[in-house]
């Protein structure tokens, strides 16, 4: 199943988000996913194409190829991807921040398109209405017909992340985003703490506390769902071989969420039973991009 709003997106541009419904009660998602531009704007953003395919603020690189391969081996998952550049529009941001005017990393590359003489706030409500709330529209649906079926949902939002930041290398191979200790990650950080395959660091590579324009929280709360993120760093699966370890990995993952004692408090919505960590709310001044 896919999605193409009208308006914004046009015929001939790809479709908003990739959809593959089935009644497993598991869920993957990918906001950045894609790498998408809509065809009313300019190629790249106006970046340089060399930068934008490869640069981690245009895209999770290499996530479309993980979900391509969990498809074909977890085949009753649900998937919901988005297909457009989070440069475009980022679905893991809280809608004042899904339009970033420069790199995250880098403060001097601008994005030109983004910038305020060619985004202004009808463009930028476009972008919102025609990108960024069909795919949280989408995925409420998605959460809502699962448990009818099955009566809870676990959604797994996956992301990837650079080997390095600010030319520092990073050491985590593989991490979660939270924005509350629950059952439902405090399982998966079990699992990531007694496994040897990965090296798992608690904290990084992001805080969401430390990025508070980080849509974890209103997902968390628009569905009722224990949020979770799983973040792989890009070159573990940068290689069809990587591929395969980390989709045998995350099989080995779900299994012991599925098979934990704990498991009706893992699958409960938010609201069942929570642990939350108290959590203050910084400044929202620079834009940061998980």
């Amino acid at each position: 199943m896919t999605s193409k709003p009208a308006l914004y997106i046009s015929d001939d541009d790809p479709d908003v988000i990739s959809i593959v419904d089935n009644n497993s009660s598991l869920i993957f998602s990918g906001p950045h996913n894609g790498k998408a531009v809509p065809s009313c704007l300019p190629e790249c953003l106006g970046t340089d194409p060399q930068w934008f395919y490869n640069a981690h603020e245009a895209s999770d690189l290499y996530m479309d190829d993980l979900f391509c391969a969990l498809k074909k081996s977890i085949k009753d998952a649900n998937y919901i991807a988005g297909n457009y550049s989070r440069l475009v529009c980022d679905l893991n941001a809280m809608p004042d921040y899904a339009i970033s005017q420069f790199s995250s990393e880098y403060k001097n590359v601008s994005i030109p398109s983004n910038l305020p003489d060619k985004c202004c706030s009808k463009q930028r409500m476009m972008r919102l209405n025609n990108i960024y709330h069909p795919y949280h529209d989408s995925k409420k649906e998605m959460i809502k017909r699962i448990r009818q079926i099955k009566g809870y949902v676990i959604n797994l939002d996956m992301h990837s992340f650079t080997p390095t930041w600010k030319q520092e290398k990073r050491e985590v191979e593989i991490g979660t985003i939270r924005c509350e200790k629950t059952p439902l990650s405090q399982a998966i950080e079990e699992y990531l703490k007694s496994q040897s395959e990965y090296k798992f660091i608690s904290g990084q590579p992001y805080r969401v506390a430390e990025r508070p324009s980080n849509a974890a929280s209103l997902i968390t709360h628009s569905n009722d769902i224990q949020y979770v993120g799983i973040e792989i760093r890009n070159d573990l699966i940068s290689s069809p071989d990587g591929i395969e370890k980390m989709v045998n990995f995350i099989k080995k993952c779900i299994e012991y969420l599925y098979n934990h004692p704990d498991f009706e408090k893992i699958s409960a919505p938010r609201s069942y039973n929570i642990e939350s960590e108290t959590i203050e709310t910084p400044y929202l001044g620079d834009i940061w991009s998980i």
